[in-house]
């Protein structure tokens, strides 16, 4: 199970990294493709050229929506992604509740006990080990 979840994330990650890619480039092509029309603009009170082409305008038009379109389906899938590790993680502490699994805080205790333990049966085996010397003299 956990593997399904970390393949559902990674593919989340990797989907918001792929649309934001293509964003970038819909948007770096809308501008360039802006930069041309709106020099041909200024030239063409000054030089007479042409105005855009029908096909131009739609053109600028698709792109301009389809920049809009993957905005919006970035916010929709990195507000998923957010919600799906919120759940996983919430889904998980329920888990792992119901298994009675040791909180990092716990497990510190139970470490530090050992560790006062380790200690005094040390401290018992020296003792023993004087008096059986003790008791081995006399």
């Amino acid at each position: 199970m956990a593997d399904l979840i970390d393949k559902a994330i990674l593919l989340g990650l990797g989907l918001e990294k792929k649309l934001k890619e293509t964003l970038e480039e819909v948007q770096s092509s809308r501008d360039e493709g802006a930069k041309p029309a709106e020099s041909e603009e200024g030239t063409e009170t000054a030089e007479g050229a042409e105005p855009l082409t029908p096909r131009q305008i739609i053109e600028n038009r698709v792109v301009e929506d389809g920049s809009a379109v993957l905005k919006e389906l970035l916010t929709v899938v990195t507000s998923a992604k957010e919600k799906i590790e919120s759940e996983i993680i919430s889904n998980s502490s329920r888990v792992a509740d119901k298994l009675h699994v040791a909180t990092d805080i716990e497990m510190d205790v139970v470490k530090e006990m050992a560790r006062i333990a380790r200690e005094k049966v040390d401290s018992l085996e020296a003792r023993v080990a004087e008096l059986e010397k003790k008791a081995g003299k006399e």
